[in-house]
């Protein structure tokens, strides 16, 4: 959450709502109510972060450690070469 409030994601949160309830077909009324569900989660944590109950950035902290954990658990991904500076990267 960067500049947005949490009174932002509640008004969201609503017009996803109401689109939820206007939308033709039920592929659109579910992708309408998913939306709505994460804007009012995103409007709860704007809410504890102002409160001072949850520190800034931290449910992105533990989402990232998450996902590192599950990619670690599953073989993960390769890791990542070192960095190199310089004329040095290729030289044999």
């Amino acid at each position: 959450m960067k500049d947005e409030t949490p009174d932002y994601y509640r008004m969201r949160a609503r017009a996803e709502c109401e689109a939820a309830l206007n939308a033709s077909c039920p592929e659109a009324r579910h992708a309408h109510a998913e939306l709505a569900r994460a804007y009012q989660h995103l409007a709860e944590i704007g809410e504890l972060e102002q409160r001072g109950e949850l520190p800034p950035g931290k449910v992105t902290t533990l989402t990232d450690a998450l996902r590192d954990r599950d990619d670690a658990e599953r073989g993960g991904h390769a890791p990542k070469p070192p960095r190199t500076t310089g004329d040095s990267a290729g030289a044999v």
